[in-house]
């Protein structure tokens, strides 16, 4: 007897089609919001992030925040990595390393007044020498500056360095900040590379600063007026020193 329902058979056929017309939209859905797919999203952008940061970390020096001297030595004094008449009666020798924190007091402060107030008047020549001890980018630094001799600009990339000092062996005085400077000064870059990258340059640093073992050097700066070693790097001692090794001249008295 009949029962007046649809036999098993077509019902069980009609919840198979209605679980398949249900099913279509759901996986569509499904595919958008897949956990799976936000993971990818997700590595995908912080795999972005990380091509960024590596970006950053080496990119050209051009983006960097070097600044200029702000007390730019005099080029009309400048006779290679010394200042100042051959002629001056007291010679100021100078051992620094350009990490040197010390060393960039002196060069940014103290050395400018002691152009202006002696060397300009020709009575001292300061002499620079190095003494790179502190790590590689000492090293280095001090190899480019050398570079910078060889195209007659070593005063302007003492300053450039001694105004751009960023903490020692952290990447301040990495290859692309040294180039970027040379750049920055007008040097002739690909001829600045090969000399800093000649075996030479870095070798005559290592002499340099080997050779001073003898004054003795063992902290910088080290400062030197006529042989003899100045015990402070306070602006009255220093002067003390030069006046020593050569009182200025008296004013001429006036006229009875």
């Amino acid at each position: 007897m009949s029962s007046g329902r649809p036999a098993p058979t077509s019902r069980h056929a009609r919840r198979e089609a209605e679980r398949r017309a249900d099913r279509a939209p759901r996986a569509t859905s499904a595919r958008r919001r897949s956990p799976l797919l936000w993971l990818t999203g997700g590595g995908l952008a912080a795999g972005l992030v990380l091509v960024a940061i590596l970006f950053l970390a080496d990119r050209p020096a051009e983006g960097l925040a070097l600044v200029p001297p702000a007390d730019a030595t005099p080029v009309e004094i400048t006779d290679g990595r010394a200042l100042g008449s051959t002629g001056a009666p007291v010679t100021l020798d100078a051992y620094e390393d350009f990490q040197c924190p010390a060393c960039g007091l002196y060069s940014r402060a103290t050395e400018p007044r002691l152009i202006r107030e002696y060397v300009t008047g020709d009575r001292l020549r300061i002499v620079f020498h190095d003494f790179a001890f502190i790590g590689a980018e000492s090293l280095a630094a001090a190899g480019a500056a050398r570079a910078a001799d060889a195209q007659g600009a070593f005063w302007p990339y003492h300053d450039w360095l001694f105004a751009n000092q960023s903490g020692e062996n952290r990447g301040g005085f990495r290859r692309a900040v040294l180039v970027e400077i040379a750049r920055r000064i007008g040097l002739d870059v690909a001829r600045f590379e090969r000399d800093l990258d000649a075996p030479a340059t870095a070798a005559a640093v290592r002499v340099e600063t080997r050779a001073a073992s003898s004054v003795p050097v063992n902290s910088t700066p080290t400062l030197v007026v006529n042989g003899k070693r100045v015990e402070s790097n306070a602006w009255e001692t220093i002067v003390a020193a030069i006046d020593a090794a050569s009182p200025p001249a008296p004013s001429a008295s006036a006229s009875p």
